[in-house]
Order: C-alpha cells, then sequence, then structure tokens
C-alpha cells in the first residue's frame, strides 16, 4: 500500500490544482476484492475545496495509478478525510 499511496500522492501533485495545496495523502488501503482504493487525506487549507477538486480529478489519478501499478483491475478511487485514532 505504500507504493500506491506515494504514487497518488506524487499524481495530486502534479495536478497543479490550487485547492490541492498543502494536501498530505496519510494512507491508501485497497479492499480486499481489488474494486475500491480508499484514500485518506489530510488538507491543512480549504478541506472541501481540496475534496471538491479531488473529485473532480478522480478519474484522471485512476488512470495515472493503473499505467504506474500493476492491479488485477483498476479500482475506484474514494477520498476520505483522515482522522488519526487518539
Amino acid at each position: 500500500m505504500r507504493a500506491l499511496r506515494r504514487i497518488l500522492a506524487e499524481e495530486i501533485q502534479a495536478l497543479e490544482d490550487p485547492r490541492l495545496f498543502l494536501l498530505t495523502v496519510e494512507a491508501a488501503r485497497l479492499s480486499p476484492d481489488g474494486g475500491l482504493l480508499s484514500v485518506y487525506v489530510e488538507a491543512f487549507r480549504d478541506q472541501e475545496g481540496a475534496f471538491e477538486a479531488l473529485a473532480h480529478a478522480e478519474r484522471r489519478l485512476a488512470s495515472a495509478l493503473g499505467r504506474r501499478v500493476r492491479l488485477r483491475r483498476l479500482p475506484r478511487l474514494e477520498f476520505l478525510p483522515w482522522n488519526p485514532e487518539p
């Protein structure tokens, strides 16, 4: 999962969308069937704007992930706020 997290972080940074400034990809978890990749992000500035930008770029990010990682099938991306456990 570290590779998926790193690749997504690089691809998000490459988007150059100002709403994604100061955004960190904290974790990525692939579902057991490989159909869903939950990506946990922390936005230090505009969380609502960051999630809008990520939703807008979801297909582009999934495509970039498919080009860079060998997966049985391309998962759907789900972006969630990072809530570290206390």
